[in-house]
């Protein structure tokens, strides 16, 4: 008899805790649908990070690298590497790359921009491949030999060909 007593407590429990999970979700949803238009995104809101091009922000980051501010040309560069994988075009991913790499020698750390210059370069070359730009795969393979990306380089040069015959057929 306890023990049905017992499962029946921790059952009850169970759902008492369900149901004061439920009524929290429920309070949360109420207090944002009344929350003032203030608070809420909308587009005479938008960030202006949002209104630049991506050419804009790496203007931003070269400034900030022009003036010696390695802080505001990081947020920048976020800023621009952002833009530019929205904007699905390999050049501009491909400046933004660039842009890190120009940071990180103004901060003293030459390659410390490596990292970042070839995760933006690598999305390009999947952005340029997908549009069958045997132009842009070739200017990706620049941008990696720039960086000291034989390898990758090369890689890069082969797809090209590929593309090339593909493009042919």
């Amino acid at each position: 008899m306890r023990e049905a007593e017992a499962v029946a407590e921790h059952g009850m429990g169970w759902w008492v805790g369900l149901a004061s999970l439920a009524a929290m979700a429920l309070g949360s949803l109420i207090a944002l649908s009344a929350a003032p238009a203030a608070l809420l995104p909308s587009a005479e809101r938008a960030p202006a990070v949002a209104q630049r091009s991506w050419a804009e922000h790496v203007e931003l980051v070269d400034e900030a690298v022009g003036r010696g501010d390695v802080s505001a040309g990081v947020r920048r560069w976020h800023d621009a590497y952002a833009s530019a994988l929205a904007s699905r075009r390999p050049e501009a991913l491909v400046a933004a790359g660039e842009a890190f790499v120009r940071l990180s020698v103004a901060a003293g750390t030459p390659d410390g921009g490596k990292p970042n210059a070839r995760r933006a370069y690598l999305a390009a070359l999947g952005l340029a491949r997908r549009q069958h730009s045997v132009e842009g795969v070739l200017s990706i393979a620049g941008a990696f030999r720039a960086l000291g990306d034989r390898e990758v380089a090369e890689h890069c040069v082969r797809m090209a060909e590929a593309l090339a015959i593909g493009r042919a057929r």
